[in-house]
This record gives C-alpha cells, structure tokens and sequence, in this order.
C-alpha cells in the first residue's frame, strides 16, 4: 500500500551510501522536490551522504534537478551518461570530488528493464572501440573511478557467434526518485499531463525486483477511479510512497521553458498554419541556421531523422521546414518524441506540437536496431582518423548522453558544427574517442559533417569536402582545415 508523505520525510527514507536512480531529461520527468529534500538535508545534518547516482540522461537546466546533487560528500559516485547542462555536477566530478562512470544513455535506459527482469545483462555493440570498453577505460571517467572501481565493474567483453558484444551489467538500486501528474489514493501514477513518461515504470520495476523502495512526486491526489486504468503509468503495488511537490511552477516543470503540459506550444500539431508560432518559441540566428540547412541537404523525403542536443535541436527543424521537407520525412527525438519542431538546450527533448510521445527506452530499441536513417549530431572535437570527441571537453565531464546509442544504430550520421565558433573543432588526435569514423564506414555507414560553409564525407582515405559556398568566407574556412583534409580538399 502506498504511503502519502510530506516532503520533510523524504530525506529520511535515503540511507546513507544507498545507490539512488532518478527519472528524468533536462528537467522533464525529473523529481526535483525530492533531489531538493535531500540537498537540505545533506547541507543542514551531513545526512544523507556518500550517496551513488544513477541517471539515464542529463537531469537539469543547469540550476537545479541534478544539480542539487553537486556538493561535496554528499554524492561518492555518479554513473550517467551526460552533464553538459549540469555544470556543477560536471565540475564536481571533473574535480574528481566523486567517483565519475560514464555509460551511454540508450545503455542506461534499456537496463532498467533488464535489472527489473533479473537477466545477467545486456549484449550491444555500443561503445566498442571507445572509453566504454573495458579494454579501454571501462565507462569509468575520472582519477577516483580510474582508482576505485575495477575496470569490468560495468561493462565486459563476451563474443557471440564470433561476433564481439560488450555486456552491460546489472546493478543492485535501493532508492527511486520518479514523479507523475496525478496518483490516486490506491498509489496508481499517471504521466497523462507529462511531456514525457521516460523511464518512471522501468526504473519502479527494476528497483522494486531489487528490494529497495520507489518515492514518486506528484502534482495531486485523488479518488480511486479517476485515473482510467489505461493512463496508469506505474502502478499502486510500484510505488512505496509519495508526496505531493508544494510548488509545480519550480519542482515540477515540463521543461525549462514550459512549466505546464497544457501549454499551447507542447500540444496539438504543427501545421502550416501555425508553425510560424512554433518558431517564434526559439529565436535563432540566421548564422546558426545556415549549419541546419548545409546538414539537411543529405536527407530524403522518407526518412525518419534524430536530433541531437545542441545545433542539430536548435536548427534541423527549421531548416527542414526551409527546404518544403518538414511534412515529408519523421523527425524524431531520443526522448520518445516524433514530429513536431524539437526544443533545444535546456528543453532538450520536449517537442512544440509533437504529432506522437512513446516511451524513452522504447525509443532507444528503435535507435539501437537501425531505425533511424540519418542522424544530426553535435560535436567537440573531430581528428584526421574521423575521430570525434563530445565526451571530456577541458577536462570537464560533459558525457555522451544518447550519442553513442543513436550513432551505432543510424545508417548515415552527419555533424554539425560552427566553424566560425571560438572552440577549436578540428585537431591533430581528439582527447577522448566517443566516435569512429572509421570503424562507421567499415560498417557500411555513411558519415558527413557540415558547418555554416561546407560539407564533408569521411572515406576510406579521410575527410573530402562535397559541397562549399561559393564565397571568400567558405573558402577561408576550407583553408583552415587543409591539415584535416590532407589531399582530399
């Protein structure tokens, strides 16, 4: 039977050194009373500490979800996929104050459902060749990991017929931070007002199987009844408490930008009619924009496309919608989203008017399997090899979030960057592989970047260039890559 709590309780409910995995991406799904509760906590009493969190995807928008967890002491390890917009955790863990593992967020998710269903693992092809490999680093991202934890703590190698597979291991969780719209008194939760359901049921199974105990917070309580068996998201024999969050328009946002599902931006269907409006949520420069519109010359009417955070988020949508393609191909976000105009930074993975919203491990299956045809993806870092970075930038953990997962499945990768930006983008050797051009091809992939002047494809024999405005900016851009080039230019 569910037990109704208040807030105050919540922090009692964590022992310390427990392992706690939390629902949620950029701030969708995200339990951000609960993290609070046990932020306060740990700040008022040192209690409770040296905790180990678990998270699929990033959880904040740089202030506050995971974030609250970036203190001293009060987190010994964090096993996740992405920091980027959690800088505070990234510099903890970059400071190597705790214990840093990174593992991809496809690999993440799916787990979930494999700790829940008492299997011995994951087999997957994610992250071969990379700093996941237990041949190489293991996932593990830090000095303190690097120490701490043996190298197959999280990962190992196996070969099924003759084929290498990395295994992704089960791990024992003792908390879960999980949230819903509405729960009835029976303890039944919904996600009909949430942007997303993300991981909440796997995580409750997988935590539940485990002996721990799943706290959800919610928005409201009411009858028995009033939910309709099919908007049941996680059911009552799931979850062990609840409380309900004391302000939604803080702890309990849809996204950064849109405090409230019912928003007229996160419903209803992008038209011709209105995706002007839909726009005019995101302004963009003209600049950026131009990146979108080199990448989308690769795309055909058909295919079903990912975005990744950052450039691809903020600029595809609009510049499919520039090339009359917008309506011909199915636009899809690692969140579960389809159609719609994807959001970008802090409201990464929520979409304006998204047509479809499945479940996230769900979408990760279909990335993982092949399903997407081309795929938008940011990046650090890129070298002569083809190797790319996106993962340890400056010494900061940023992670690889969905990057790994998507770029293994997807039969054409394209990256967009900004060649006029102040980061150095292409260098002599990347400090971190999370990519292989080359072990891509060799796989019958096809592999492209593009920036605001340009467009390339990695062959056999390195990066050429297929396509170059004819200006004197786009020729200086291509010059200053001539060491990447070599004499493919």
């Amino acid at each position: 039977m569910t037990k109704f709590i208040s807030m105050d309780e919540v922090a009692g409910l964590v022992p310390n050194g427990a392992t706690v995995v939390g629902d949620g991406m950029t701030l969708m799904g995200v339990a951000d009373e609960l993290l609070e509760c046990v932020e306060s906590s740990f700040l008022a009493t040192g209690a409770p500490r040296d905790l180990t969190y678990v998270q699929a995807a990033g959880q904040s928008n740089r202030e506050i979800g995971a974030s609250r967890l970036a203190h001293k002491g009060l987190v010994k390890r964090v096993v996740g996929s992405h920091w980027g917009l959690t800088p505070k955790l990234g510099e903890l863990l970059g400071a190597d104050e705790a214990e840093c593992v990174c593992l991809p967020q496809g690999q993440l998710s799916t787990l979930y459902r494999t700790i829940a269903a008492g299997r011995p693992g994951q087999l997957s092809t994610v992250g071969l060749g990379t700093f996941v490999d237990p041949r190489v680093d293991g996932g593990r991202f830090n000095a303190s990991a690097k120490t701490n934890i043996p190298v197959d703590e999280y990962v190992d190698v196996v070969e099924l017929d003759g084929q290498e597979c990395l295994r992704y291991k089960p791990m024992h969780f003792d908390v879960a931070f999980i949230r819903g719209a509405v729960i009835d008194e029976l303890g039944n939760l919904t996600h009909r007002e949430e942007v997303s359901g993300l991981d909440a049921l796997a995580i409750a199974q997988a935590v539940h199987n485990c002996g721990g105990i799943v706290i959800a917070q919610v928005k409201e309580i009411v009858e028995p009844g009033a939910i309709r068996a099919r908007d049941v998201t996680v059911p009552s024999v799931l979850v062990d408490y609840a409380a309900v969050t004391s302000d939604p328009e803080l702890h309990h946002r849809q996204t950064h930008s849109f405090p409230r599902f019912n928003d007229d931006l996160l419903s209803g269907f992008v038209s011709p009619d209105n995706v002007g409006k839909a726009f005019e949520a995101q302004e963009m420069a003209e600049e950026r924009i131009s990146i979108g519109m080199n990448g989308v010359r690769l795309v055909e009417p058909g295919d079903v496309i990912n975005v990744g955070t950052g450039i691809p988020a903020d600029t595809v949508g609009r510049a499919l919608h520039r090339a009359g393609l917008l309506d011909q191909v199915h636009l899809t976000v690692e969140s579960g989203t389809y159609g719609g105009i994807p959001l970008g930074v802090v409201d990464f993975g929520a979409a304006i008017k998204p047509q479809a919203i499945i479940g996230h491990p769900q979408q990760m299956d279909f990335y993982n399997g092949g399903g997407v045809n081309i795929t938008f993806m940011g990046a650090g870092q890129v070298d002569r090899k083809g190797d790319v970075n996106v993962s340890l930038l400056g010494g900061r953990a940023v992670g690889v979030g969905g990057f790994m997962d998507i770029t293994d499945g997807a039969r054409k990768i394209c990256f967009l960057i900004s060649a006029a930006g102040r980061h150095q983008k292409f260098v002599d050797g990347v400090d971190q592989v999370s990519f292989s051009s080359a072990r891509a091809l060799a796989r019958g992939k096809q592999v492209f970047l593009a920036s605001e002047y340009y467009v390339l494809e990695f062959t056999d024999a390195g990066w050429r260039v297929i396509h170059t405005l004819d200006t004197p900016e786009a020729d200086q851009a291509v010059a200053a890559i001539q060491f990447v080039l070599g004499a493919n230019e």
